[in-house]
């Protein structure tokens, strides 16, 4: 080694000189990076492929919690430091410059902030106190009232359980918020565990009916409208633990429950007084326990929701003898399982018990009025009746008789549902003293036809109810064609300056033509939704169902330029 004085004085080193023979060597000699010969015999070894070089990863803004059964995605405050590159330092190694061991110092702490951008304009305004503590994310911030009304948008939406549930184990504020009793008003409660046979509870059965029991005391204290639904056992005693921590219900849905005794469903209107409305659709339920039930609610029940069974007559009577006077709505349906049995309605009598009914339900039920003596006079009828829907696709013995004892002293109607009705007629339907109906549903919807349908009389119906009708439905009416444009003309004549309001329309097998459909489609401007389909007098392409109005205007020109 050579040493080559230097300008400031220090000698440095210079790597020492070769001469020209061991130079031609070098020449000569296999380099690093070449591969050497492998005998023919040896197995070649694979060369490794040396992976991408990983970058460092941008900041992205957030990042995500996992929890037990969700992921949280909670947002960075501070954007993080430039990392330092590591290829300077290593090349300044390479050059052999001596490394300098730096004392660490140490950063002082930063005071989080809602808002990390404004830090400079915050710390002159910080006190000593706020200066040295720190919050732990950015929930605490919000404050409490606010989140509870966030909360209560998302129950409205998706119900309270099991969103509270999961929001409880965020943290201590959330649980705060979701433990509030506001949220707890409306809760729908499915069964958390698998059916399973006969048997002494499981050890998870056990744990969550102990969590429930927790949870009914300490939660449902304003509690309003609870529903269960395909609960098979523990039904009597989850009504139990409602009645006894729950005096503000008001609503009770039991659908396709089982096992529901008269023991638990009596005892809810004795300590449940604010308990207007039973739902009981689907579900076993014997009927000396509904009627336990009416005698019990008495005046207070004003809704009520039943699946028809062998012992309905019991239930209509109770109701017909004046148990529950203040009745609104009475719903009676058969399920998805349809139902041949057939029983009689007094119906006098059930306008004498119920006066004050507004909303009369009898669906797919095969029922005839019972007949009284001779010379038998009306009934009271229904004073406040304001939707009467006798739907059936079986057969009926609505006529236009039925109909009258029915409705003969409802001048308030609007809503009038008699699909499948097939024996009545436009004379006696125009005959009806509703002068404000709304809603009007003829159609025959697969319903069995044993009676000769009417071809004329439609023009009563329509210029009777012109000027308040919304919505028709006429599907699969005999009415000819000349009948039905006589009919549809009364929508498109205007009286002081008013256009008609009907919304809907449905048409779907009749012999209405393309001349009476455009006027129709242009002078009801309101129109939304008209029905088309199976209407033989029209071209192909246009027999189909429109929603919208823009549609209905495609329709109108597909009309216009077919005609």
């Amino acid at each position: 080694m050579e040493e080559v004085p230097d300008n400031s004085g220090s000698r440095m080193a210079l790597p020492p000189r070769e001469d020209s023979s061991s130079s031609q060597q070098s020449h000569l000699m296999p380099s690093k990076r070449s591969r050497p010969s492998v005998p023919a015999g040896l197995p070649q070894k694979k060369k490794k492929r040396k992976g991408p070089r990983r970058r460092p990863s941008a900041w992205v803004g957030y990042h995500i919690h996992e929890a037990e059964d969700m992921l949280l995605i909670v947002p960075n405050l501070e954007k993080p430091a430039p990392r330092a590159h590591r290829k300077k330092t290593c090349h300044s190694r390479k050059l052999g410059q001596p490394k300098v061991h730096q004392s660490k110092r140490h950063r002082p702490c930063r005071v989080e902030t809602p808002n990390s951008a404004d830090l400079s304009l915050v710390q002159g305004r910080q006190s000593p106190q706020d200066s040295t503590t720190s919050g732990p994310g950015w929930g605490d911030h919000i404050p409490l009232e606010i989140l509870v009304r966030i909360f209560q948008v998302l129950v409205a939406s998706d119900g309270a359980v099991p969103f509270l549930c999961r929001a409880a184990r965020v943290c201590r504020l959330w649980y705060d918020a979701a433990s509030h009793s506001v949220l707890w008003q409306k809760v729908s409660l499915a069964p958390p565990w698998p059916p399973r046979s006969k048997g002494p509870p499981s050890k998870v059965e056990k744990r969550i009916l102990s969590s429930l029991e927790w949870l009914v005391p300490n939660r449902f204290s304003l509690l309003q409208e609870l529903s269960l639904s395909h609960w098979k056992n523990y039904v009597p005693l989850m009504l139990k633990a409602v009645s006894e921590s729950c005096p503000h219900l008001t609503s009770l849905k039991l659908s396709h429950c089982q096992s529901v005794t008269a023991e638990s469903l009596v005892a809810l209107p004795r300590t449940c007084p604010k308990l207007d409305s039973l739902n009981l659709q689907n579900s076993q339920v014997e009927s000396a326990a509904v009627v336990g039930f009416l005698e019990a609610a008495g005046k207070q029940l004003r809704q009520l929701w039943l699946t028809y069974s062998s012992q309905m007559t019991c239930i209509i009577s109770s109701l017909s003898n004046g148990c529950c006077p203040q009745l609104q709505l009475l719903e009676v349906d058969t399920g998805i399982k349809p139902n041949s049995q057939h029983f009689q309605l007094h119906i006098e009598a059930l306008q004498a018990g119920c006066p004050q009914l507004q909303v009369l339900r009898l669906l797919n039920l095969v029922w005839s009025p019972k007949m009284g003596g001779r010379g038998l006079s009306l009934g009271p009828g229904f004073p406040d009746l304001e939707e009467l829907c006798l739907a059936t696709s079986t057969i009926t013995y609505v006529s236009d008789e039925v109909l009258h004892r029915l409705l003969h002293a409802s001048p308030r109607l609007r809503v009038l549902d008699l699909r499948g009705c097939a024996r009545l007629t436009p004379a006696g339907l125009a005959s009806l003293p509703c002068p404000d109906l709304e809603q009007l549903h003829l159609g025959l919807y697969g319903s069995v036809i044993w009676v000769a349908l009417p071809k004329e009389g439609s023009p009563l119906l329509t210029w009777k109810w012109h000027r308040t009708l919304q919505e028709l439905d006429l599907n699969g009416q005999c009415y000819h064609e000349e009948d039905l444009k006589q009919a549809l003309i009364a929508f498109s004549g205007t009286e002081s300056g008013h256009s008609p309001i009907l919304r809907s329309l449905s048409l779907k097998g009749t012999q209405v033509t393309v001349a009476t459909v455009s006027s129709v489609i242009s002078s009801c401007p309101a129109l939304s939704y008209l029905n088309l389909s199976s209407c033989r007098h029209l071209p192909r392409g246009l027999k189909k169902a429109y929603r919208g109005q823009a549609e209905i205007q495609w329709c109108l020109d597909q009309l216009l330029t077919a005609s």
